[in-house]
């Protein structure tokens, strides 16, 4: 059960947060997600492959980034913003569902595998969505945290410059160095 819970979650929350990033893109101006199918409930859309394998091995993986085209807002910066930080509210909701679930769940006895099976999951519901959330918000290439930063900094700022070369490098050491911590 602990295997099953952590798996729903993990598709749900990851297919729940791209689709966010795609429906508020759509309803900012942006046609794109709705043309590749992205602004969509169905998981696999949403769920990379290898992502989930890395997931499952790793303890840490991804979904497909939803594509985008900034030109395509009716107001650019506005669009992007929000569009950014869409999936990072998602994950912060379903956070305060999970917590607020698996406190109510908790309040029983745990008696049988179903009520064991739902208090785990509320849990694993709110521990990964909101570790998503602060994790998405850092300000690291090509996270939402840095898309908000791109977008509220001038042009031509030498932090996003360095990002967008070195953002991907820095993004692997810092899940490696991480992972060995909790390890």
């Amino acid at each position: 059960i602990f295997t099953l819970a952590y798996v729903l979650v993990i598709v749900l929350s990851l297919s729940l947060h791209e689709f966010a990033h795609a429906f508020v893109a759509y309803k900012c101006g942006d046609t794109t997600p709705k043309m590749q199918g992205r602004v969509s409930l169905n998981p696999f859309k949403h769920i990379d492959p290898i992502g989930i394998v890395c997931c499952a091995f790793f303890g840490f993986g991804w979904a497909r980034p939803v594509q985008i085209n900034p030109g395509n807002f009716r107001n650019v910066k506005k669009g992007t913003a929000w569009t950014s930080a869409a999936g990072v509210i998602l994950n912060l909701i379903l956070s305060f569902i999970g917590c607020g679930l698996y406190n109510l769940i908790s309040m029983f006895t745990i008696s049988n595998y179903f009520l064991a099976f739902l208090q785990l999951l509320f849990y694993f519901m709110f521990f990964i969505n909101l570790c998503l959330a602060v994790f998405n918000l850092l300000p690291i290439y090509p996270l939402d945290g840095f898309k908000l930063v791109e977008v509220f900094s001038k042009y031509k700022n030498p932090y996003v410059e360095f990002m967008h070369k070195y953002g991907n490098l820095i993004l692997i050491l810092f899940v490696v160095f991480c992972d060995n911590i909790l390890i």
